[in-house]
C-alpha cells in the first residue's frame, strides 16, 4: 500500500502525523477520527492509528494504536497529536488528552511500550499540565520531546497561549524540562513572538547547518511554516520561501533515519467529499517529502527518489494541439508569444498516475505548465493547472475561470452570458514563492494525482498539494503557455 492517497477506512479520515524511526523501520502514527463524524465535537474525539514501512513506499497497516478513555477521564473525549521517544528500551508516546468539560480541557499524558504495538497509559495522566504563571488554561496541546545535549535533559515543546497580549496574537509555544520522562517542570515559553492565535504541532531539529522550528498556523494561512536560526536558541528568522506547501497541507510533522529527513501530513476533505461544501479537519495522507537545507538556511521539499521509482510502467499519451504552434518532434515546443498556447493529453488518467517531464521557458515568458482536468471538447471552458510564472519567481496551482468581484461576477456572467462559475474562496489556490531560479533555466516537474487528491513538485524545491473533485469528460491533461514560448522535455506518465 502506497501513503499518498490513504485514509483508514471508507467515511474514515486521517488527521495530525506522528512519525517516528526506529532500528531501520518507519513508524507513522496519526490521528482517525471517528467514521462519518463530521461535525466538530464527535470529529474531535480521535483515536491513534498507526502504519509502518521498511522503505518510504510499501505501507502496512497495524491495528490502532490506542483511543480515548472513558467519558470524563483526561484523555476521554480524544487523543490528540503528540510524539514518540525511546529511553532505555521503552518507548515514550506523549499525547495531548482531550476532556470537554473540564476547566483546563486540554493537557499532556502518556503512554508506554516495549514493541511499539501495545501501550499502557501511564496512572499519572495527565502528566503536564498548564502553568498559570504564564499561560492560559483552554490551549495545551501537540507535545513535541526530544533530548537536549546541552541541558543533559528532556524537552518537551507545548503548543499554547500566553495570559497577556493581543487577543489574536497570544500564540506561543511553551517548554516544559524533565530528567527522567516522568516528572516535568513547566519553565517559560521557547517561542512568543506575538504572531498567530496558536502554533499547532511544534518540532524542533537540526539539518546541515541550521536549526529548525516547525509549526502550523491556523488563524493565517492555515499552513505548516518554519523558522530557521543558527543555534536552538534563535533568533527564530523567516525566509522567501517559508512553509511546507499551501493552505490546508496541515501539521506537518518529520523524522529523520540520521541521514534524511523526511515529512508527513494530510490533504484535507470537504465535507461530504462535495466541491460546494466547506473543507474539514482530517483528509488523506499526502506522500512522503523529503526535506533539504539550503545554505542560507531555506528549507525545501522534495519528492523522494523511492516514491519516483516505484511509478515504473509508462502510459502511451497522444498530443493534441488547440491553440498557439506546438512542434511535437523529440522534445515538444510552443510558441505562444502574444497569446495563449494550449495542447490537450490524450491517454493518462487520474487513477495513481505519475508525470513527469522537463519544462524550459524562454525569456520573459509570462506562465508555462500543466493542465488538469480541462473541460470542453474543442474549447477550454474551465480547469486547473500548475503555472511556473518565472518572472514573478513563483509557482502557482489554480482554478479558471478565475474569481471575480462579485458585482462584475454576477453582471457580465450571470445576467450577459448566463453562465454560473463553481468559485474558490481562495485565489489563487496554492501560491508558492521560488527558493532559487534553477541555473540551467529546467523546472523538472513531478505531479502525482490519484483519485481527487494532487501533489505537485517542482525543481525539487516546492510542492503545491490540493484535491479536484471535477473530473472533466474529455481530458485529464493538457500543456500550455502563456504569452511566451517553452520546450517541454521528456515528457512521461507513469502508473
Amino acid at each position: 500500500m502506497k501513503l499518498f492517497g490513504y485514509c483508514p477506512t471508507q467515511g474514515a479520515a486521517a488527521g495530525d502525523t506522528m512519525p517516528f524511526f526506529h532500528d531501520g523501520k518507519w513508524h507513522l502514527f496519526f490521528s482517525q477520527p471517528p467514521i462519518d463524524a463530521w461535525e466538530y465535537v464527535e470529529r474531535a474525539r480521535v483515536s491513534t492509528a498507526y502504519l509502518t514501512s521498511d522503505d518510504l513506499v510499501n505501507w502496512e497497516v497495524m491495528p490502532d494504536a490506542f483511543g480515548p478513555g472513558e467519558h470524563g477521564d483526561c484523555d476521554g473525549d480524544g487523543i490528540w497529536t503528540g510524539s514518540v521517544i525511546e529511553f532505555q528500551g521503552v518507548y515514550h508516546f506523549f499525547y495531548t488528552g482531550y476532556n470537554r468539560q473540564s476547566s483546563s480541557p486540554q493537557t499532556i499524558c502518556k503512554a508506554t511500550s516495549t514493541d511499539l504495538k501495545t501501550w499502557k497509559k501511564s496512572n499519572s495522566n495527565p502528566l503536564v499540565s498548564p502553568d498559570s504563571r504564564w499561560y492560559e488554561t483552554v490551549d495545551w496541546r501537540d507535545p513535541f520531546v526530544y533530548y537536549d545535549d546541552k541541558s543533559e535533559s528532556f524537552k518537551m515543546l507545548i503548543s499554547a497561549r500566553l495570559k497577556e497580549g493581543p487577543q489574536f496574537r497570544r500564540g506561543c509555544i511553551a517548554v516544559a524540562s524533565s530528567s527522567d520522562l516522568e516528572n516535568w517542570e513547566v519553565g517559560p515559553p521557547l517561542s512568543s513572538g506575538m504572531l498567530t492565535h496558536c502554533p499547532e504541532c511544534p518540532e524542533l531539529f537540526k539539518l546541515g547547518d541550521w536549526w529548525y522550528l516547525i509549526e502550523s498556523r491556523y488563524s493565517e494561512r492555515m499552513q505548516t511554516i518554519y523558522r530557521v536560526a543558527p543555534s536552538p536558541d534563535g533568533p527564530w528568522e523567516s525566509r522567501k520561501l517559508d512553509s511546507l506547501d499551501g493552505r490546508r497541507f496541515y501539521a506537518a510533522k518529520s523524522a529523520s533515519n540520521g541521514q534524511r529527513r523526511f515529512s508527513f501530513a494530510w490533504i484535507p476533505f470537504r465535507k461530504f467529499h462535495d466541491q460546494k461544501e466547506s473543507w474539514v479537519w482530517g483528509g488523506e495522507l499526502g506522500s512522503p517529502r523529503e526535506l533539504m537545507s539550503l545554505s542560507d538556511g531555506t528549507l525545501v521539499s522534495k519528492l523522494p527518489d523511492e516514491i519516483r521509482s516505484s511509478y515504473q510502467i509508462q502510459i502511451d499519451h497522444k498530443l493534441k494541439p488547440m491553440s498557439g504552434n506546438w512542434n511535437n518532434q523529440e522534445d515538444i515546443y510552443c510558441d505562444a508569444i502574444g497569446m495563449y498556447g494550449y495542447s490537450f493529453i490524450e491517454g493518462p488518467g487520474r487513477e495513481d498516475v505519475l508525470l513527469d517531464v522537463i519544462i524550459e521557458p524562454s525569456e520573459k515568458t509570462e506562465s508555462v505548465g500543466i493542465i488538469i482536468e480541462p473541460s470542453g471538447e474543442d474549447q477550454l471552458e474551465s480547469g486547473y493547472s500548475l503555472s511556473i510564472e518565472p518572472m514573478k519567481e513563483r509557482v502557482v496551482f489554480d482554478r479558471w475561470p478565475a474569481s471575480m468581484d462579485p458585482l462584475w461576477d454576477s453582471l457580465v456572467l450571470n445576467e450577459r452570458h448566463k453562465i454560473e462559475v463553481t468559485r474558490e474562496i481562495d485565489s489563487p489556490l496554492v501560491e508558492r514563492p521560488l527558493a532559487f531560479v534553477p541555473k540551467d533555466n529546467q523546472y523538472r516537474i513531478k505531479i502525482i494525482y490519484n483519485g481527487s487528491a494532487i501533489e505537485c513538485f517542482v525543481a525539487d524545491q516546492v510542492v503545491a498539494s490540493y484535491r479536484i473533485y471535477e473530473n472533466s469528460k474529455t481530458h485529464v491533461w493538457g500543456l500550455f503557455v502563456q504569452e511566451g514560448s517553452a520546450n517541454f522535455r521528456n515528457l512521461n506518465f507513469y502508473k
